[in-house]
């Protein structure tokens, strides 16, 4: 619960410090003196965005500083712990800086945090109900989001908002493969030609480079005959002859043998080179008996070239590059291929998780009945309590026509009857202010009673009731603030009688300044408020005594523990 809070600089607040107890809380003034400032400080400290035109004018920023109480089970100490953030004996203390600059600054014990952190702790500390709560009650979305947390089903919705976020993925991948279809069998017959194209050419690594050795050779048959005929006849058969000639020097230095021993080596050199002639003569003879020309060969092969440089052109400067394109594609072929196959897989998974979700919802749906069979039995009688004896709450149920949504098959709404005799109708169509005043009470009634103590603000909720019912609802927000630390603000001095401490808001002005001051109120000062909130300006005694009466009648209707809803 909020024991203490400080504010500097707040608007039109310059300095206020003001300490609170449990139950009942009433802040009363005058309209426009300022009630609303505080619950925009307590919004504060529980996550809500700051702004540089909250700070009061002349100042260079403002600071809202409180402090929670948190006991030892309270479910804001594991996110303060994970946070790093310790908690000493039971306090927690929240403080937010605001400055013209905009470097805005959130403190939790001291440790400066997070905006983020601070709303995820805030929401664990206390609720604000406010009369745009009155507003959201008029749209059936919210209707929904009221029912669910009443249920209290979380692992259902969990459920179905899971199985609908697959579905929603394997419909998203189904689709994505059939609208591409056309163009996957496009591709598929591209890849398949272009396999077929390269495979008609019969290619093997390095076939350009043997076709094109070939055909140099071809092309070249009858000059290599040439050159090898008329090597061998210079060698072995012209007169003189290469031959010839080497045996006449050889037979010239075997003559010189006898007058010097180094023409004996001459002449082993000049045999050895004869031999080595003769038999290059003879390889030559035989090469040019070989050589033979084939028009028809040198043909087929520049054939296979040029259609290998068709090739080239349109799948790779090389044969080894044409075949590596060919394994590409066949690869690709069989990925696009595989698809009809994955296809077939995924639109069996959806047709599987169609199954699933409509399982979960219809488990949902069943659940969501139940508790709205509760819910409207608990509302009726909260609404009973609040002089709306009469009232019948039903929540109806339409298809939501979106299917698989995350939120189940149904859209629900809430009707009410006021009148005997009268069908349920939608809210928006029929309540009046009032009314939604003391539905909205008897929802937050039913659904805020958390397992732990909590702070619950309400700004004018009271907005369009009347004097009786009034004093009905001075008497359950006393019966709410048994079990919650309650903060009410209000114009009515039935609902101000019902409080446990009465705090009285007021503008002042001091030169050409404005602020706002918070007093809480004595015995005699709460006679004097609520005669004045009877009364208007002129307070008579016989307002006073109604204020005096007003204030006894609620301290003997107090409820006790006994007759706690």
């Amino acid at each position: 619960m909020l024991r203490f809070l400080s504010i500097d600089d707040f608007t039109l607040i310059d300095r206020l410090e003001v300490e609170f107890s449990d139950g009942l809380n009433l802040i009363t003034g005058e309209t426009g003196s300022g009630k609303s400032i505080l619950v925009d400080a307590v919004g504060l400290l529980l996550g809500q965005r700051a702004s540089s035109e909250q700070i009061r004018s002349g100042s260079a920023g403002a600071r809202v500083e409180g402090i929670f109480q948190v006991g030892g089970t309270h479910p804001a100490r594991p996110c303060l712990e994970e946070a790093g953030i310790q908690v000493e004996g039971d306090q927690l203390i929240v403080r937010r800086e605001i400055s013209r600059e905009g470097t805005n600054k959130v403190f939790l014990n001291g440790v400066l945090s997070t905006q983020s952190l601070l709303a995820e702790v805030g929401a664990q500390l206390a609720d604000i109900h406010g009369q745009h709560d009155q507003q959201v009650l008029l749209h059936p979305a919210a209707h929904l989001h009221y029912l669910d947390r009443f249920g209290d089903y979380r692992d259902t919705l969990t459920a179905v908002a899971e199985i609908s976020r697959q579905l929603r993925e394997s419909t998203r991948q189904v689709e994505s493969i059939q609208a591409r279809e056309q163009e996957r069998l496009r591709q598929i017959d591209q890849l398949q030609y272009q396999i077929a194209d390269i495979d008609k050419l019969q290619l093997r690594p390095g076939l350009d480079r043997e076709l094109e050795e070939e055909r140099d050779l071809l092309a070249s048959s009858e000059k290599r005959h040439e050159a090898s005929q008329a090597a061998y006849q210079l060698l072995y058969e012209d007169e003189p002859s290469a031959l010839g000639l080497l045996d006449r020097a050889r037979r010239a230095v075997e003559e010189s043998t006898p007058f010097d021993p180094r023409f004996e080596e001459f002449g082993r050199r000049l045999a050895e080179a004869r031999f080595s002639l003769e038999e290059a003569a003879f390889d030559l003879r035989a090469y040019a008996d070989r050589v033979e020309s084939d028009p028809s060969r040198l043909e087929a092969v520049q054939g296979r070239l040029a259609e290998i440089q068709l090739a080239r052109r349109k799948y790779g400067e090389t044969v080894d590059a044409i075949l590596e394109f060919r394994r590409h594609a066949e690869s690709e072929r069989d990925e696009l291929q595989a698809e009809e196959t994955r296809l077939e897989g995924l639109e069996k998974q959806r047709r599987q998780r169609e199954a699933q979700y409509q399982e979960a919802a219809r488990a949902l749906t069943e659940k969501r009945q139940e508790a709205a069979r509760r819910l409207s039995t608990q509302v009726e009688r909260q609404l009973s309590e609040l002089a709306m004896e009469k009232t019948v709450f039903r929540v109806s149920f339409a298809p939501l026509g979106e299917p698989f949504s995350e939120k189940g098959n149904e859209r629900v709404e809430f009707l009410i009857s006021a009148n005997p005799g009268e069908p349920p109708r939608p809210l928006a169509k029929i309540a009046s202010g009032g009314e939604l005043s003391r539905i909205l009470l008897a929802l937050k009634s039913i659904l805020n009673p958390d397992r732990h103590f909590k702070t619950l603000v309400f700004d004018e909720v009271d907005a369009g009731i009347g004097g009786r019912v009034a004093s009905v609802l001075g008497d359950k927000l006393a019966r709410l603030a048994r079990h919650h630390q309650v903060f009410c603000v209000t114009h009515l001095p039935q609902i101000a009688a019902a409080a446990a401490r009465h705090f009285h808001v007021e503008k002042v002005s001091q030169g050409r300044r404005t602020r706002v001051q918070l007093r809480l109120l004595t015995v005699e000062q709460r006679e004097e408020e609520l005669a004045r909130m009877l009364a208007g300006r002129e307070v008579t005694a016989t307002t006073l005594r109604q204020a005096r009466e007003m204030l006894a009648r609620s301290s003997r209707n107090q409820p006790s523990p006994a007759n706690d809803p």
